[in-house]
């Protein structure tokens, strides 16, 4: 970092997000960085089963105890990049086969949260010791992303609620890690619940780069064009199927080991953020001070 004064944090969903955060803070120090701005996470809990939550949040603590440095914390929920796992079935087969049950989200695009992020580090005046919601413009159902899938690809789209071992197995077949997949069966049920939904959508798009946030179908029509089975064919159907069909006969990835949850003293107080009292009073209250200074 010699010679830099300003810089944006974020880590992947894989093992080491909490020695990722302590060497960027330890070094962030020591060349007196003026400006962070810091990806986190809605779920953000130092008592959510996930350990990559558990480890966010501690990151989170480090960084804004960086001396003399303007942190600014991005808080998203589910990004609208992970609806897009479900796109090659939707395509070919005209099925969203996902695991959210009836929970509703506002998803951002991946263009969005870099557009926030980008105009917090060009011009972090005012942006000191805040944290930030940025979502999509509506609150979406699974059955309503599935409509707008239909719209965009021409045909009808089901959804359908997928036991989340099912998943498991086609996630860990397209080249998730099991750590992933085991964080990720955490924030489904959370997604279940609707903690996403809390508060959703923000008007954060909008007033920190001067543009609407991106609707769905502005995402999915640009996530169609890019991949090759965003275009029903025979050949690729036959092949998605056979690839289906192996990945079925694997078995499930076994998720707890990655949860590391005798990292904690008592195991029993770890849950999803959707059943934490304290979660929702502090999510609730952020939201209204948010809602609050909109107005003003």
């Amino acid at each position: 970092m010699p010679g830099v004064q300003r810089a944006y944090f974020c880590t992947p969903m894989e093992p080491g997000a909490l020695r990722a955060a302590a060497a960027f803070a330890t070094v962030a120090a020591e060349h007196h960085l003026e400006s962070v701005v810091a990806m986190s996470q809605w779920l953000a809990s130092p008592h959510h089963r996930s350990l990559h939550t558990r480890e966010t949040w501690l990151g989170d603590q480090l960084l804004a105890r960086l001396p003399g440095t303007a942190v600014t914390t991005l808080n998203p929920g589910f990004f609208a990049d992970n609806d897009m796992a479900g796109l090659p079935f939707a395509a070919q087969y005209g099925l969203l086969m996902l695991p959210y049950g009836a929970g509703r989200n506002a998803p951002p695009s991946n263009e969005d949260m870099a557009r926030v992020a980008a105009e917090i580090l060009a011009r972090p005046a005012g942006h000191a010791e805040q944290t930030y919601r940025p979502t999509g413009p509506a609150l979406l159902s699974p059955q309503d992303i599935a409509g707008i899938l239909a719209r965009v690809l021409g045909h009808r789209v089901a959804y359908v609620d997928v036991p989340f071992p099912i998943f498991a197995r086609v996630a860990r077949g397209v080249g998730l890690s099991d750590f992933v997949i085991a964080q990720y069966e955490q924030y489904v049920q959370d997604y279940q619940r609707d903690a996403f939904a809390l508060g959703a959508p923000t008007d954060v798009v909008q007033r920190i780069t001067g543009r609407a946030p991106e609707d769905f179908e502005t995402i999915a029509r640009r996530y169609v064009a890019s991949v090759p089975e965003g275009t029903r064919r025979p050949a690729t159907q036959l092949r998605l199927l056979g690839k289906l069909t192996a990945w079925m006969l694997r078995p499930a990835p076994r998720t707890r080991p990655h949860l590391a949850l005798g990292d904690v003293l008592d195991p029993d107080r770890l849950g999803l953020s959707a059943h934490s009292p304290d979660w929702q009073r502090s999510h609730t209250s952020a939201t209204a001070l948010l809602a609050s200074g909109a107005a003003d």
